[in-house]
């Protein structure tokens, strides 16, 4: 359970690292889709980030908890998700996309700070 728990870590402070540095190269890397050919695999991109980082946050953060008990990682989890799942679902359709780009923003920064301790405290565990 440790090992899945610490890949689970990773892939999901990968997932958020990557996520952080899509929204934030996006608006320079926007007038260069025309030229590039690219259009529609924008929303195929959101949904493989979407996927990327949700998965993470139910094998790691949740048998994380049960273990060591912290609530905190488990908190920041459940708010980076739900600040993800906001910004991608409902900030970008109804105010666009640069409120959609700090939302996500904000979530990835929660993601990694909950996968952060929640390693951690795993690895704390592995030491004693």
């Amino acid at each position: 359970m440790k090992t899945l728990i610490r890949f689970a870590d990773y892939a999901g402070m990968a997932a958020s690292a990557l996520c952080l540095l899509h929204c934030l190269a996006m608006p320079l890397l926007i007038a260069a889709f025309p030229l590039l050919g690219l259009g529609d695999e924008h929303h195929a991109l959101h949904d493989a980030l979407l996927l990327g980082v949700t998965v993470p946050v139910l094998l790691a953060l949740v048998p994380g908890y049960l273990k060591h008990r912290d609530p905190i990682a488990l908190l920041l989890g459940i708010a980076g998700l739900g600040a993800f799942l906001a910004a991608v679902f409902i900030v970008g359709p109804q105010w666009g996309e640069m409120a959609e780009t700090l939302a996500a923003v904000a979530s990835s920064v929660l993601l990694l700070a909950a996968h952060w301790r929640n390693h951690r405290y795993c690895r704390d565990c592995r030491t004693a």
